[in-house]
């Protein structure tokens, strides 16, 4: 029998659903290295024998999902992104991990976003892609387009950034619900949230329940379905890559656009979805 002071929880800073007992898991021989306990855990796993998690995950409650309230035609979107896009000079010093904060900045009058004026804040993928076309994270000219045909009513003003690479679940919900309190405060119909590498994506999907539990209807976009999904967000739609959700490099230019496009109002139509599979 382990001793309390051979305990360690895995979540210490938040009461755990159903008490502590259920988050309670056994001491870690920090003196044994990471990739040996990791080795040991998978043959353990693999050979069908008795092993124990170092984080225990609790499964995620089902809730009622938001509803657009008015027609998608009607509807004013916010973009977000855990990505780390920021103005060029990073102005708000947004950290390249671990991030705890986030930068609210202008699309005033932008038909799309110039590779002259973004940068990446962002150590969890190759930014080179991004850097070269910001639009393959954020899908403002797409959006723009499908604003002038009447599919969406309008792309909100301003886009929101974070960097969710390496940062802990704990700080997620803690930037989810910041960011969630200031959404709600905007005139803002609906959220489209795009995602980066597995770490940030996790943070993205924590930023998109806090702003579905204020009852804003969001989507979150990433290459990385699996990680949204555990988290519990319902509206997850799978992105073309890690380095670049909206985006296809090899495709010429006009084919690429059409592809961001295309993926962008299925994104949209999402939205309008009372229930997602």
């Amino acid at each position: 029998m382990l001793k309390t002071a051979e305990m360690i929880y895995s979540n210490p800073d938040s009461e755990p659903q159903g008490g502590k007992e259920n988050n309670l898991v056994p001491f870690i021989n920090y003196g044994t290295p990471a990739p040996k306990r990791c080795l040991d855990m998978l043959l353990n796993k693999y050979y069908d024998r008795a092993y124990q998690s170092e984080v225990v995950m609790v499964s995620p409650e089902k809730k009622q999902l938001p509803v657009l309230k008015k027609r998608l035609s009607d509807a004013t979107i916010m973009l977000i992104t855990d990505g780390g896009l920021v103005p060029k000079g990073n102005p708000d010093r947004i950290p390249s991990s671990s991030s705890d904060r986030f930068g609210i900045y202008s699309l005033h009058g932008a038909a799309s976003l110039s590779p002259d004026e973004y940068e990446i804040s962002h150590q969890g993928y190759d930014n080179s892609f991004v850097e070269a076309d910001p639009n393959r994270l954020l899908p403002v000219d797409a959006l723009r387009e499908l604003e002038r045909e009447g599919i969406i009513g309008k792309l909100f003003d301003t886009f929101l950034s974070t960097t969710g690479v390496m940062t802990s679940t704990e700080k997620s919900i803690r930037l989810g619900k910041e960011i969630a309190s200031y959404t709600s405060d905007q005139p803002v119909d609906a959220v489209l949230i795009t995602s980066a590498c597995g770490t940030s994506t996790r943070c993205g999907s924590y930023i998109g329940l806090a702003i579905e539990q204020s009852g804003i209807p969001t989507v979150q976009i990433t290459n990385l379905t699996k990680i949204a999904s555990d988290t519990g967000l319902t509206k997850v739609l799978r992105g073309s890559n890690v380095c670049y959700p909206f985006g296809a490099p090899a495709l010429p230019e006009k084919s690429e656009y059409l592809y961001r496009k295309e993926l962008a109002a299925k994104a949209c139509h999402l939205l309008e979805e009372k229930s997602c599979q």
